[in-house]
């Protein structure tokens, strides 16, 4: 199966033609007819919107802006206040309040429209593949002032606290989206458990991609970690993998980039590896219960699978169990399947074509470990 293309490690990203995409596998033959038939002239209709809603977050942030900016004036002139006019820090925290007391209902309505964009670009990228998509974000739709933004939250505070809200079907069963117990993604606790994502207290989900391939579930989402307290810090931004395949392994076998491990972390009973490639020995570190089961888990051209998706995204720290038929893994990288950028025009190849080709690149890594014989005919 050919691998497609790869983001460039620059600001820009080198997109290429759809008609390229829909050639590099079977599943994306009807692509571009996606493109056309279905998701130009949606995007199309929701440009005037998003050019008004850009335009109004704009308006409302600089009237804010220059209202405190000509109260200050006005009150040093006058000598009301002496000095303030000249206490920067003060006017430019007093500028972000009222900018998000007059304006932060407009650029609710700017993150709702990109996160309705991303839901919609994705869902139809997924659609060759079998694949579904949720942004995992909060409605804002609806929202229309500061009254009916604080209802909205004190609901979302409900649910959360409650242990409900809306439900997200995945392979492995419904995750409740304002659930702050359960993550989207088995993932999470086999790596936190094995101790490869560092300590934390917070934790936020977004973009979750599940589905099915060759009888292999996959559950694929982006995580932020952090520490509490006033000096919070990110632990962990990245992607996190969970595919479960119909087969179990006979061994655990727990795999990190060199750089990033801690010798006798969660290793109690596992062997140090020596990989067949000498260039892999160095990049990473693998420890095993089973020798002979870990070198063949992580050949050469398997590890390729897995360094290809680390490169195209730009990310590090790549580590990851494999053990009673699941592999789970953890890359840090930045944002992800963003679908492009809310401030540019809607109706833009660039947005689907980008999604294709993270999405097959998460095909190529499942893929790359599909050698059983319950493959045969199912690819």
């Amino acid at each position: 199966m050919s691998a497609l293309p790869e983001k460039d490690s620059g600001a820009t990203m080198s997109v290429p033609e759809l008609a390229a995409i829909a050639a590099s596998r079977p599943e994306f033959e009807h692509a571009p007819r996606i493109w056309s038939d279905v998701l130009v002239p949606e995007l199309g209709r929701r440009e005037a919107d998003r050019k008004a809603c850009i335009g109004r977050a704009i308006r409302n942030s600089i009237i804010a802006a220059a209202s405190v900016l000509v109260i200050f004036i006005v009150l040093s002139v006058t000598g009301v206040i002496q000095g303030l006019m000249f206490n920067f820090p003060l006017m430019f925290f007093t500028m972000m309040v009222a900018v998000a007391l007059f304006a932060g209902v407009a650029w609710g309505r700017v993150f709702n429209m990109k996160s309705q964009t991303k839901q919609l670009v994705l869902s139809a990228a997924c659609t060759p593949l079998g694949f579904r998509y949720d942004t995992l974000h909060p409605d804002l739709g609806g929202v229309e002032d500061l009254r009916s933004l604080g209802g909205r939250l004190s609901e979302w505070m409900k649910y959360h606290n409650s242990g409900g809200g809306p439900k997200v079907q995945t392979p492995f069963g419904d995750f409740e989206t304002f659930n702050g117990d359960v993550a989207p993604s088995p993932a999470y606790e086999i790596l936190k458990a094995a101790g490869l994502l560092r300590g934390h207290s917070k934790r936020r989900f977004e973009d979750l991609i599940t589905g099915e391939r060759a009888g292999a579930k996959f559950a694929l989402v982006e995580a932020k970690l952090a520490t509490g307290g006033k000096n919070s810090t990110t632990v962990f931004e990245g992607i996190l993998v969970h595919i479960e395949y119909p087969e179990r392994f006979l061994g655990r076998t727990l795999m990190a980039r060199s750089g990033w491990w801690k010798r006798g972390r969660k290793t109690a009973g596992l062997k140090k590896v020596d990989l067949i490639s000498k260039e892999l020995q160095r990049a990473f570190t693998v420890y095993s219960t089973d020798q002979v089961e870990a070198r063949e888990l992580l050949s050469p051209d398997r590890m390729e699978r897995l360094i290809a998706l680390e490169r195209h995204f730009s990310g590090g720290k790549l580590r990851g169990v494999f053990e009673d038929g699941h592999m789970s893994l953890a890359l840090e990288a930045g944002d992800q399947f963003e679908a492009g950028s809310i401030f540019k025009p809607l109706v833009d190849a660039s947005r689907f074509t980008s999604a294709l080709t993270e999405l097959g690149l998460v095909c190529d890594l499942i893929d790359g470990f599909l050698t059983r014989d319950w493959v045969k005919g199912r690819l």
